[in-house]
């Protein structure tokens, strides 16, 4: 069982629907056309977009996260799949986004594949949103980075903390905890990329940076105080 079957029955509660990242994709995307919700996880801003009748996919490769999604939110298509397959399962869509720190799952390798597969299936001129940890602050990453545990309600508490890898990635443990009972804990590897290294890769693949945020209320991104790195692209 992986990690993020583990984590379904608790995702909404760790990371509850918010407003502001409605507000900040629905003017970005497509009023209509297919918009794909790449790593979707247990649904909820996918399913929120979809309540406002825009055609949406969510892909993720849980099948316990998809099933939480499917079980929610009705008004949305949701399938298993890897990010770098999008093209097998959607042969073309008008608008995509991959929020909540995905994309960094991907190995440099692995990112630049699914970059050019997506390009192949969104017309010039289609928003792409990316939305990860802001890494320029830590990168390189020498020493354990612990963050703010989430008080998740109930006497729940989750615990993430970042460790170095190996050739650039990133060891990522969490664990959600009770007083001193682990209710679950696990580790993935990312590889992430600073803000400059992120446009680079989307320049090659065909794809336009046109805004930077630090955040879905539209902050200014500082690369040394800034929490999130937010991009919006334009295929070009």
């Amino acid at each position: 069982m992986s990690f993020y079957t583990d984590f379904a029955a608790h995702y909404e509660r760790i990371f509850p629907f918010r407003t502001a990242v409605r507000d900040f994709l629905c003017p970005r995307l497509p009023a209509r056309g297919r918009v794909i919700d790449l790593g979707c996880g247990s649904g909820h801003h996918c399913g929120a977009l979809a309540a406002l009748d825009m055609e949406m996919i969510g892909l993720d490769l849980d099948e316990a996260m998809i099933k939480a999604a499917r079980d929610r939110y009705s008004r949305a298509v949701f399938a298993v799949s890897d990010l770098t397959e999008v093209s097998v399962l959607v042969d073309q869509a008008d608008g995509a986004y991959c929020i909540g720190n995905v994309l960094p799952h991907l190995c440099p390798g692995d990112l630049e594949a699914f970059l050019q597969d997506l390009a192949t299936i969104l017309p010039t001129g289609a928003p792409w949103i990316v939305q990860t940890v802001n890494f320029d602050r830590l990168l390189p990453l020498k020493n354990d980075h612990s963050f703010p545990a989430i008080d998740a309600g109930d006497g729940l508490a989750f615990d993430r903390l970042y460790r170095p890898g190996v050739d650039g990635s990133v060891r990522f443990q969490t664990a959600l905890r009770r007083e001193k009972d682990t209710v679950f804990e696990g580790e993935v590897t990312l590889w992430p990329l600073t803000s400059t290294e992120m446009v680079s890769v989307h320049q090659v693949a065909g794809f336009e940076l046109v805004e930077q945020f630090g955040g879905f209320s539209g902050e200014e991104f500082t690369g040394q105080d800034s929490g999130g790195l937010v991009h919006v692209y334009r295929r070009t």
